[in-house]
């Protein structure tokens, strides 16, 4: 149990801090979804800030860990930098949260070789799913173990009416992220010793990355809220990082 204890990198410095994750679809000149993520990043190339995802349609954009009140200059200083890659290869950003139906498949090419075994043992309505939705994500940082799991266990009453505030899709993008994760909805957990536990029954004690919840506790020392659609309004992005800031402050 110490092994997956340590995985999860929480740090006094990081109590309450926000971090976001917002995803986009990539389209090319005509405005089709296409493969285009490992392009894009040869201009976005501070990791930090933009990555990959598993369909080489889709972009992640990263803000923070950084002060609540800090959060919408973040989000500024990102989109800032992405309309100059959009400008130099012509692709424009896409923020409907569930793809088209035909899109393309193709895997980015990540480097550690995860994403190209990950597809090789998905099932091909799974790996469809798991192409054509995506969402913001917002972490608020935890200090300690024993804070996060406290905090995790009373936010995750709200996991509904979250649901309800995130959604822009009439329940579909939720509809389809369950196909991928049918065990999307977060248990409580008594303690650690029982958080391992289902962790191990449900094998992802070695790598806590592949729970699915749309409330978990991430590895990044972080609750993780994933019910969130995306959508290019970056004032509604705050909005959703308050209410998960809220919550997890007055659970503290």
């Amino acid at each position: 149990m110490d092994e997956f204890m340590q995985q999860f990198r929480f740090r006094p410095d990081g109590k309450l801090l926000v971090g976001i994750e917002r995803e986009c679809f990539l389209a090319d000149s005509s405005g089709a979804v296409s493969p285009l993520a490992f392009d894009v990043l040869q201009i976005l190339t501070e990791r930090e800030r933009f990555g990959y995802e598993l369909s080489a349609c889709q972009l992640e954009e990263r803000v923070g860990p950084l002060p609540i009140e800090m959060l919408g200059e973040g989000i500024k200083s990102n989109s800032s930098a992405i309309r100059h890659a959009e400008g130099s290869l012509g692709f424009r950003r896409i923020f409907t949260e569930v793809g088209p139906e035909d899109m393309p498949l193709d895997v980015y090419p990540d480097p550690t070789g995860r994403y190209a075994q990950m597809a090789k043992t998905l099932q091909p309505e799974i790996l469809l799913a798991a192409c054509r939705v995506i969402g913001t994500h917002v972490h608020i940082g935890m200090p300690d173990h024993e804070t996060a799991i406290r905090v995790y266990n009373s936010v995750i009453a709200e996991t509904d009416r979250l649901c309800r505030i995130g959604d822009g899709s009439n329940g579909e993008r939720l509809r389809i992220y369950a196909v991928m994760a049918p065990e999307w909805c977060p248990q409580p957990y008594a303690d650690w010793a029982e958080f391992h536990r289902v962790a191990v029954k449900k094998n992802f004690a070695d790598d806590p990355r592949r729970c699915w919840n749309l409330i978990r506790i991430s590895v990044h020392g972080t609750i993780e809220f994933r019910m969130f659609g995306s959508t290019d309004d970056d004032s509604k992005v705050v909005t959703w990082a308050r209410e998960c800031y809220r919550l997890c402050q007055e659970a503290m």
